[in-house]
C-alpha cells in the first residue's frame, strides 16, 4: 500500500513523472547488477554508479547495486562507496556500512574495516553482532586471536552489544585452526555458563570443538563433549560423526568406525561423501584394499556421488602398491560419472606408471592430459616431480619426448639422460615417427 500512496500525486492521481524516474532507477540497477556486479569491469560500474547518484536514488537502491558488485568485486565496492560519501544527498546508513565493512575484511584491510565500524560508532548508531562478524573473521584469519577474544569479552558489551552465537561460533572456530582447541573448549564453557549471563549453544558450536579437539589428538575430551551435547539435547549430525570417523580413519581403528556407522544409522543420521571417504582413507592406510573398494561400491549403491578426493585416494594407494591398471579404471569411471580430474590424480597415476616401467601407458595418459585440459605447464611440472623422486633416466627421457615439441626434446637432450640414436628408435615404436625425424 505504501508503494502505492508513494506514486500518488495531488488529488490520489498518479504521478507519471515519478513512476517513469522510478522506472529509469530500477532498470539502471538491474544493469548494474547484471553487468557491474557480474565482473564485467570497474569503470561500468563507476559509471552505473554514479548514474544512479546523480538521478538522486536512495540509499536502499544504492545498497542493492553495492551488494551486487561487493559479491564479485570487493575492491571496486569501497571505491564505490567513496562516491555515496562524497555527495551529501545521500548518506549511508548502518547496511552501507555492513557491506563495506565485509568488503573491507575481503580484500585483507581490516584498518578500514576498524576504521568503518569507528564511523559508525561516532555516528550514534547501535551497533550488533552482524556489524562485528567481518572484523572476527578476518582477526581469525590473521591469527589475532587475543585481538578477536577482546573485542567479543570486551568491547562489544560495553557498546551494548550482545555477542550471539554467530560471534562466539567464529572465535572457536579461529582457536580451533590455531590448534588451541583447549582454549575453544574453555570458551565454550563460559558461552554455556547461565550463570555469567550464558550464549545459547548450538550444534555448530560443538562440532567446531569436537573437530578441533579430535585434530589436536584428545580424543577423551572430544567423546566427553560429545556427551555433553547430547545430554544438553542437541542432536550430532552428519559433520558431528565425519570428525569423529576422520580421526578413526587417520589412526586406522577401522574397527571402531563400525560401531560409529552404525550409531548414526540408528540416529537416522545419513552418511554423506565425506563419511565414505574417510572411510576409504583409512582402510587404504590400514592395507585393506578389499574393504576400501568395498566402502567405494557402497556409496555408489548407496546413492552417495564419490568426488575427486575418493577417486584420488584410491588411485593413489593402487598405484603405490603396483596396481596401476586397476588404477586407470577408477580414472576412466571418475570421467564417465562426470568428474574432472585434477593435476593430482594424472601425477598419481603417472608415478604409478613410471615406478612400473609402463611407458606406453604413461605416454598414452599424458597425451590425453594435454589434449583434453591443454595442460602443458603442469605437464613439466609434473615431470620435474618424477625426477625429483628418482625417476630412472630413460623413463623420464620418453616420458618427457611424449610432447611432441622441439622445446620438450631440447630439455630431454639437456639432460643428457640418453643417445639421440636411442631415442629415435623408441619413438619410432611407440608410435611417434614424425617427433623421430626432428631428432
Amino acid at each position: 500500500m505504501s508503494r502505492r500512496v508513494s506514486a500518488l500525486g495531488p488529488g490520489g492521481k498518479v504521478s507519471r513523472f515519478k513512476l517513469k524516474q522510478r522506472s529509469r532507477r530500477q532498470g539502471l540497477l538491474r544493469q548494474q547488477q547484471q553487468q557491474a556486479g557480474g565482473g564485467t569491469g570497474s569503470d561500468y560500474a563507476h559509471q552505473v554508479f554514479d548514474e544512479l547518484l546523480h538521478r538522486a536514488s536512495s540509499i536502499f537502491e544504492l545498497n542493492r547495486a553495492l551488494d551486487a558488485v561487493a559479491r564479485e568485486s570487493p575492491a571496486v565496492a569501497v571505491s564505490l562507496f567513496n562516491h555515496i560519501v562524497a555527495r551529501p544527498k545521500v548518506a549511508p546508513n548502518l547496511c552501507t556500512y555492513g557491506i563495506i565493512i565485509g568488503c573491507c575484511r575481503r580484500v585483507a584491510r581490516l584498518d578500514l574495516a576498524f576504521a568503518a565500524v569507528g564511523r559508525v560508532i561516532r555516528t550514534g548508531w547501535r551497533v550488533d553482532a552482524i556489524t562485528f562478524s567481518p572484523l572476527l573473521k578476518g582477526l581469525c584469519d590473521d591469527k589475532r586471536m587475543s585481538d578477536a577474544l577482546d573485542i567479543v569479552l570486551r568491547r562489544m558489551p560495553e557498546l551494548g552489544c550482545t555477542p550471539d552465537v554467530f560471534s562466539y561460533n567464529i572465535l572457536l572456530k579461529g582457536l580451533c585452526d590455531d590448534n588451541t582447541s583447549q582454549q575453544a573448549l574453555d570458551l565454550l564453557h563460559v558461552m554455556a555458563d547461565d550463570s555469567r549471563g550464558g550464549c545459547p549453544l548450538d550444534v555448530v558450536s560443538y562440532n567446531t570443538v569436537i573437530d578441533g579437539l579430535l585434530r589436536e589428538g584428545q580424543e577423551y575430551k572430544a567423546h566427553c563433549l560429545f556427551d555433553e551435547m547430547i545430554d544438553r539435547g542437541l542432536s550430532p549430525n552428519v559433520v558431528t560423526y565425519n570428525s569423529i570417523i576422520a580421526a578413526l580413519s587417520k589412526a586406522q581403528a577401522m574397527d571402531k568406525t563400525a560401531g560409529v556407522l552404525t550409531r548414526m544409522f540408528k540416529n537416522g543420521v545419513m552418511p554423506d561423501c565425506i563419511t565414505y571417504t574417510c572411510l576409504v582413507h583409512g582402510y587404504c592406510s590400514a592395507g585393506n584394499q578389499k574393504e576400501a573398494i568395498g566402502i567405494y561400491k557402497k556409496m555408489c549403491t548407496d546413492g552417495v556421488e564419490p568426488n575427486v578426493v575418493t577417486y584420488n585416494t584410491l588411485m593413489d594407494y593402487l598405484c603405490k602398491n603396483g596396481r596401476s591398471m586397476e588404477a586407470r579404471k577408477f580414472l576412466n569411471s571418475m570421467v564417465k560419472r562426470g568428474h574432472k580430474p585434477t593435476i593430482a590424480t594424472y601425477g598419481t597415476l603417472l608415478h604409478g606408471y613410471a615406478t612400473e616401467g609402463s611407458l606406453v601407458e604413461m605416454h598414452h595418459l599424458l597425451d590425453v592430459m594435454v589434449r583434453n585440459g591443454g595442460r602443458h605447464d603442469e605437464a613439466m611440472d609434473l615431470f620435474a616431480s618424477l625426477l625429483a623422486n628418482g625417476l630412472a633416466p630413460d623413463v623420464v627421457t620418453y616420458w618427457l619426448l611424449s610432447f611432441s615439441s622441439s622445446d620438450s626434446i631440447a630439455v630431454s637432450c639437456s639432460f643428457g639422460t640418453t643417445s639421440t640414436g636411442s631415442v629415435t628408435s623408441e619413438l619410432c615404436q611407440i608410435c611417434y615417427p614424425s617427433t623421430a625425424q626432428i631428432l
